[in-house]
């Protein structure tokens, strides 16, 4: 588990795209109904590109793609396709150029690279000849990974909500109107030490927005991962035990917020 920065991507005017511009606001989007696709771009070998340019050089080490259809792709940074990232997770490839990548949605951990831009060239598509396609997408860099941690499944509660609305029918029947669908988690951590006690404070001293991502991992990913606040209050200064060599104990409540 692991706790990230605000995603990179401020605004649309970063973005250099050579296809459909028109729909690069979705990829702000964590719903993945809404996608980023390529225009007339849809034979195999022919390329799609989408660029994001820093306004200020960004330490990047964590980039997740979600929703989309790529097959052959390269995810690559300072505008030289031979800078590819050098990838710390377990996966099909050890660095970010994938040829036969058969995954919907992927989250690459990587050795932290300085960077004025992130490119991603997008070759094939998992069906052959589509026009190519990313629902949701977050270059951003690690804040705090817990130390490790994980809680045990009793302390971790991840929860995806609708916002609905149920009408009863005159006949008895209801019908159900989906608005939107966000996730939220509660999580709660015992035995913490002080250094790693600190590292969340550091998070929750913030004030502002983050990244939740759980169990990421470039393949078999269940795409738990979303933008949130912190809400509630620092629990962590009550000692697990009476020995205060014990530890810290406390539990983080986290609501997605709506997109940058």
């Amino acid at each position: 588990m692991e706790f990230l920065r605000k995603n990179l991507l401020d605004t649309t005017t970063n973005f250099v795209v050579n296809s459909n511009t028109a729909t690069i606001a979705n990829l702000f989007n964590r719903d993945l109904r809404y996608q980023y696709v390529s225009d007339g771009l849809n034979v195999d070998g022919t390329i799609s590109t989408i660029r994001i340019n820093f306004s200020e050089t960004q330490s990047v080490s964590r980039i997740a793609l979600l929703g989309m259809n790529l097959k052959k792709f390269t995810v690559y940074y300072n505008g030289v396709t031979a800078n590819t990232f050098a990838l710390t997770s377990t996966g099909s490839t050890s660095v970010s150029d994938f040829l036969t990548n058969s995954e919907t949605s992927i989250f690459m951990a990587a050795t932290p690279v300085d960077c004025t831009s992130v490119s991603i060239d997008m070759y094939s598509t998992m069906v052959a000849n589509q026009n190519k396609a990313i629902g949701w997408l977050a270059v951003t860099n690690v804040l705090s990974d817990l130390d490790g941690r994980v809680p045990p499944a009793q302390n971790y509660t991840p929860i995806f909500t609708p916002k609905e609305i149920v009408h009863e029918l005159s006949d008895g029947s209801f019908r159900n109107q989906v608005v939107d669908r966000k996730f939220s988690a509660r999580l709660r951590l015992d035995f913490i030490d002080t250094s790693l006690k600190s590292e969340i404070k550091s998070v929750f001293d913030l004030h502002d927005d983050f990244i939740f991502a759980a169990f990421p991992t470039t393949t078999g990913w269940d795409e738990v991962i979303f933008p949130c606040v912190w809400t509630g209050p620092f629990e962590f200064h009550a000692v697990t035990d009476n020995a205060l060599s014990a530890g810290f104990s406390g539990s983080i409540k986290l609501l997605e917020t709506r997109p940058s």
